[in-house]
């Protein structure tokens, strides 16, 4: 057998069990990333985060979407992305990794910056409505 195609089993024999875990991660992650949305809209729905969203002068920001459904979206696609960084950490340290992980890290900023302005949107409405 020439050394090239010794050479490609080789290689195959090393990648593919670490693309079935990778594809294994994706799918487990996609499947948590479905059931923590959904619970997260039935939990804002049950504590009324819609009405407070409304209470504060925060509706229109929402467009089309209740604003516990875009919440939950938020939700799926952090997980989903946390999903794709250990999937993409199987394969070692690679340039996609780096990419994710970045953003990974930002995710928590985003969600501080995210509630100041919606605690800051529902003062500043509040104080509207003495004044």
């Amino acid at each position: 057998m020439p050394q090239s195609v010794q050479n490609l089993i080789n290689t195959l024999v090393a990648v593919v069990p670490k693309l079935v875990v990778f594809l294994v991660i994706l799918v487990i992650g996609w499947i948590v990333a479905k059931l923590l949305a959904k619970g997260v809209t039935k939990l804002l729905s049950l504590v009324g985060f819609d009405r407070a969203i409304e209470r504060g002068g925060l509706r229109q920001w929402t467009g089309t979407y209740d604003p516990s459904q875009l919440f939950s979206k938020l939700v799926y696609y952090a997980v989903l992305l946390i999903a794709l960084q250990m999937a993409f950490g199987v394969f070692g340290p690679n340039p996609v990794s780096d990419i994710i992980n970045a953003i990974v890290a930002f995710l928590p900023l985003a969600f501080i910056a995210l509630v100041i302005v919606v605690i800051t949107a529902a003062i500043a409405n509040a104080v509207k409505d003495v004044i």
